[in-house]
């Protein structure tokens, strides 16, 4: 079968096409954020998603093999052969195209649960999720923080879903693993310092409503009650490494 030029039809056929074969695919990464955010096209926040990233349910990793290349795509048999029930890649190899799935979690610098929650929106995983596969990187480059305040500048933040960031979701995740919070919480404080520093071309009301609502996040972390794992891992500190490195896949 072949594929679409314009990724954002692909995505959409990809997804279609799963659900009718009662695959359980949803979107993340920077094209989930253009899906959910109109300020992903504003000139100081856009940039390119040239790939597609997506997380799949823990029961259809084996039918991802024979699905994808159904679609168009050409495994990468070696990586997928070693961790294919976590994550596989595909290639559209005539239009320079990746395709990354993550099965049942989303594992980078941190591991997010993600398995029980992907029927919440329809297209996309849930935003808070979403924002926190953005969050947990700790080596955060200029494409992630612009994806993260494009979520900030379009949803509020509450104890809900439905283009609402879930603070109640993040908050609990951060608390019961130290690692990530951290981390979580040093991505908030470079953002905030781009902010400040004027990197980023937002106007003042923009960096306002950002700086507002970065700043309710972390006070929903910081007043969640913390695990003994927690509060223990929390006595190392950063003495010992606290994430995953994560090194680029080579085709």
């Amino acid at each position: 079968m072949r594929t679409l030029p314009d990724v954002e039809y692909e995505m959409q056929r990809l997804v279609s096409e799963a659900q009718k074969q009662d695959i359980f695919l949803r979107l993340i990464g920077g094209l989930a954020v253009k899906v959910h955010c109109p300020h992903a096209n504003h000139r100081a926040l856009e940039r390119e998603r040239p790939d597609i990233d997506f997380v799949a349910g823990k029961a259809d990793s084996r039918r991802l093999r024979d699905f994808l290349p159904a679609m168009g795509y050409a495994p990468n048999k070696t990586f997928n052969t070693l961790n294919g029930d976590r994550r596989q890649l595909y290639y559209d190899e005539a239009r320079g195209r990746q395709i990354d799935v993550f099965i049942g979690d989303f594992e980078m610098c941190h591991k997010l649960p993600m398995a029980d929650r992907l029927a919440v929106e329809p297209l996309t995983v849930p935003l808070a999720e979403l924002f926190l596969s953005k969050a947990q990187i700790v080596e955060l480059n200029h494409k992630d923080v612009l994806d993260l305040l494009a979520l900030l500048l379009d949803h509020q933040i509450g104890n809900r879903d439905q283009e609402t960031i879930n603070v109640q979701i993040i908050a609990d995740l951060c608390a019961k693993d130290w690692g990530l919070h951290t981390t979580v919480s040093m991505a908030f404080e470079k953002l905030q310092k781009i902010m400040t520093d004027g990197n980023v071309e937002l106007d003042q009301a923009q960096t306002l409503v950002a700086g507002r609502r970065l700043a309710t996040i972390r006070q929903a972390m910081e007043a969640a009650p913390k695990t003994l794992a927690w509060k223990m891992r929390a006595k190392v500190g950063t003495r010992v490494r606290w994430y995953e490195e994560v090194e680029e896949v080579q085709r």
